[in-house]
């Protein structure tokens, strides 16, 4: 699908690198791997957000062709919505507007196993190169509080995303800190305290109504129903309730199967079938498939999801947002992304 998402291909383009200079993956030997294929003038290392904001204002003043920034889906979720601010604020034209370019470096990373990048040092090797850049369309989410992300929800996902962060935190500074990292600690975390608070949470019930147009699809993406403004889409029991406007979570589980099979949409997911069922089948959990009867999808533009007894765990991008009772997930006008092509 990402072929229908791209909008321009951009050869030899003139690129800057904006990176978290205290980024925990960022090092000495990193910096000089990437200044090896980043001209140091290019190069932009920033150590707190108020710095980020001044340099990236700087940035977008000299007519760069692509913007790139690494460290996970955060990071660029960051670079995209910064951009995006500055044009609504007429500080640039859209169309002059570079494009938020997409770098592999951090965990989870979402958004670059999407695109298909590689390490940071690979995609920034193969850039300079010669390797051409290819800018998707894309769209994404917004809520009360953020202007674009291409994943959210509530319930045990958010408890996991919640508790892995933690056992990070818990992790750092200590010899214990390079093995938590990724893959293996988010699995420990999840064994070890995801999912007896998953089970102990148990399911909770949800009220959601379309505020604008949606369609209700099966497991193959073929539409059951559609809904209108008003309509009511989904009342009872879930234990997860996501939204994505790209296929795949960090890890490259892949979520939302049909979040870009129509323009304008994004898939929304209620799972409420039994955590023992993913773990026993968790090569079938990891490329989107579920039992029938655990999951209802929905192709949806705009809708409420209101929890109807108490706050549950909430996330955007990975990044755990707290407790919250009621969200609109709106689906935004396209983003212009950008990957290096290989």
């Amino acid at each position: 699908m990402l072929s229908d998402l791209k909008s321009q291909v951009i050869e030899s383009p003139k690129f800057a690198v904006l990176l978290n200079a205290r980024a925990k993956r960022w090092t000495g030997d990193l910096h000089e791997q990437i200044l090896r294929w980043v001209p140091a003038g290019d190069l932009f290392l920033t150590d707190d957000f108020t710095q980020a904001e001044r340099t990236l204002d700087r940035i977008v003043d000299s007519e760069y062709d692509v913007i790139f920034t690494g460290g996970g889906d955060g990071t660029i979720m960051y670079l995209m919505n910064a951009i995006e601010k500055r044009i609504r604020k007429g500080m640039v034209t859209r169309e002059k507007a570079p494009p938020a370019g997409v770098l592999k470096m951090g965990t989870g990373n979402a958004m670059a196993t999407y695109f298909g990048c590689r390490s940071i040092v690979k995609d920034l090797e193969a850039l300079r190169g010669g390797a051409p850049l290819d800018v998707y369309d894309t769209y994404m989410i917004a809520d009360e509080k953020t202007i674009g992300f291409p994943f959210a929800g509530f319930g045990w996902d958010s408890i996991l995303l919640n508790d892995y962060d933690a056992f990070k935190e818990a992790a750092r500074n200590t010899p214990l800190e390079n093995y938590v990292t990724g893959m293996f600690g988010y699995g420990i975390s999840m064994v070890t305290k995801s999912l007896p608070s998953a089970i102990k949470l148990g399911s909770f019930q949800i009220r959601v109504t379309a505020k604008g147009p949606a369609d209700k699809i099966n497991q193959r993406g073929e539409i059951l129903e559609s809904y209108e403004k008003g309509d009511l889409l989904y009342e009872g029991p879930a234990k997860t309730a996501s939204i994505g406007s790209i296929a795949n979570w960090g890890f490259s589980i892949r979520m939302f199967p049909f979040a870009t099979e129509k323009a304008g949409y994004a898939q929304f997911r209620v799972f409420n079938g039994k955590l023992r069922h993913i773990l026993k089948r968790m090569d079938k959990f990891w490329k989107g498939s579920f039992k029938e009867g655990e999951i209802v999808d929905f192709l949806v533009t705009d809708i409420a999801v209101e929890l109807i007894d108490s706050p549950i765990a909430y996330h955007v991008a990975g990044d755990p947002c707290g407790y919250e009772k009621k969200v609109n997930w709106k689906v935004t006008p396209p983003r212009k992304l950008a990957a290096v092509r290989h």
